[in-house]
């Protein structure tokens, strides 16, 4: 908490006149203190607006460089220069040392006696103090309102907004779960997930570029959920620490909500999945309940199949795998196996590490796949996907994604057809989507590449497209559907499904 140089000159009842260092005016004076010593540094810290009358100033030029140099590399903030007292000025050798440096001298009239400056600054810092802390006070109010109505998202905006920055809750792992403004977790997740990782138990402040970022732990004695982080644009004030450690404590209560409430919300959890992923569907409402499993790009889903009269192990051991990573947990036994929702950033080791928790010996009988990432409102799809993926596993055997599945699927699944259906959607649809949502032409170039077996010049004919423009938009399908091209059974798969669509 400070005032600034230039408030105090607009302080009309002082009197105050800048007679050098203008370039400093913006600089915070956090105390107000008189000496008349040649040399005060080794009892400042720095922040200070010095007042003196002059009677410890060297009379010569070289002694008032030497004198200001002291003071602006002790961080000082302002000379006040008592005028009428034992001096009618400032000396001019002092003027242009201050100038030099940027140190604002301040004539200070004799009729504005020095405690008067002093308990100017002291009164406007205590007024902005009782301030802050009531606007903190307001704060804290309507962050706890939001806790019980809004849960840990809304806490995170009402933080936010106090602050004055952004606001984000990061697992264990150190990925952002939750994050507002939403921007914020594109924008700040690496460095504030770097920073939690590298204080897993302890809290840490530290710059990033022009911003600050401010970690720490949610825990609640032995037992950690992840870490709430916050980004400014500025050092953190005390009144900012206040307000991370009150969000801090809202989360920490709702992450131990009593167990059975917990299991309570997994069950209407896994209530809400299963409509959603019945035939007709579920209403809008229902479907945005399911979709808070989504992180800022999507959803994706994590399917096992097999284990048979062993399906309710399997969605414990699940549940209990992402509460601990303070995950929202929906998981349901469905007809084609167990689905798990993950975030579209969930990649096959936060899968693999989520499935270490189901017992070792039904994991040797289960088949796995994790499907590609959809929109959030996309969950039926997504399962879909990863159903798919489950069923090209090999019991007991490694996770498949879906981007693997090309070149594998028809020597995994008898119904031909279906499967190619199956990958068309899986694989093609999220192509499509992308040219439609960017106007572009990729799909109908890959279809070209496929059917002309690679070759540019008969690709570029068919798709009616220079050659280079061909290849360009053939790399950034690639790239968007994640497949390796090379493969002749990639290439193939791809063909087939296409063709596998046209005919339907």
């Amino acid at each position: 908490m400070a005032v600034t140089v230039r408030w105090l000159l607009a302080q009309r009842s002082l009197g105050l006149r800048l007679r050098a260092g203008e370039a400093g005016v913006g600089g915070a004076v956090t105390f107000v203190m008189t000496t008349e010593l040649a040399d005060p540094t080794p009892w400042l810290s720095g922040g200070e607006m010095l007042l003196t009358t002059g009677i410890g100033i060297p009379p010569d030029g070289a002694g008032c460089r030497d004198y200001v140099q002291r003071l602006a590399a002790r961080g000082v903030s302002a000379l006040g220069f008592g005028v009428g007292v034992s001096r009618d000025s400032a000396p001019s050798d002092l003027i242009a040392a201050a100038d030099d440096v940027g140190l604002p001298l301040v004539d200070v009239p004799l009729p504005t006696p020095f405690v008067a400056v002093a308990h100017t600054v002291i009164d406007e810092l205590a007024r902005r103090e009782n301030r802050s802390q009531a606007a903190a006070a307001r704060a804290q109010q309507r962050m706890t309102r939001a806790a019980v109505s809004g849960g840990p998202s809304a806490t995170l905006r009402e933080l936010a907004a106090g602050c004055g920055g952004a606001a984000l809750l990061l697992d264990r792992g150190g990925r952002v779960v939750l994050a507002h403004p939403a921007g914020a977790a594109e924008e700040s997740g690496r460095a504030v997930g770097d920073q939690a990782r590298a204080h897993p138990a302890s809290s840490a402040s530290a710059p990033r570029g022009a911003d600050t970022v401010v970690t720490q732990p949610v825990r609640v004695g032995d037992r950690g959920y992840g870490h709430l982080a916050v980004v400014l644009a500025r050092e953190p004030a005390p009144v900012d620490h206040v307000l991370i450690g009150h969000a801090n404590s809202l989360l920490a209560l709702d992450f131990e909500k009593p167990r059975r409430l917990r299991a309570v919300q997994w069950r209407m959890n896994a209530e809400a999945l299963r409509l959603v992923l019945s035939p007709g569907g579920a209403a809008e409402g229902v479907a945005r309940l399911v979709a808070d499993a989504a992180d800022a790009h999507g959803v994706r889903a994590l399917v096992a199949i097999g284990g048979t009269g062993a399906a309710d192990d399997v969605v414990a051991a699940l549940r209990t795998a992402l509460d601990d990573a303070g995950r929202p947990a929906f998981v349901v036994d469905a007809a084609g196996g167990v689905v798990a929702l993950l975030g579209a950033d969930d990649d096959a080791v936060i899968a693999e590490a989520l499935l270490a928790r189901v017992p070792r010996g039904l994991r040797s009988r289960l088949r796995v796949g994790l499907g590609s990432s959809h929109p959030a409102g996309a969950v039926a799809e997504a399962t879909a996907a990863g159903t798919l993926a489950a069923r090209s596993a090999r019991p007991g055997g490694p996770l498949v994604e879906s981007a693997a599945l090309a070149g594998r699927t028809l020597l995994a699944d008898d119904g031909a057809r279906d499967v190619l259906a199956g990958l068309d959607r899986a694989l093609l649809d999220p192509l499509r989507a992308h040219d439609a949502r960017h106007g572009g032409a990729l799909l109908p170039a890959l279809r070209a590449f496929l059917e002309n077996n690679g070759q540019w010049e008969g690709a570029a004919a068919a798709a009616g497209a220079h050659r280079h423009t061909v290849r360009a938009r053939v790399a950034k399908a690639e790239e968007v559907l994640g497949v390796d091209l090379r493969s002749a059974r990639v290439r193939a798969e791809l063909l087939l499904a296409l063709l596998a669509r046209e005919d339907d």
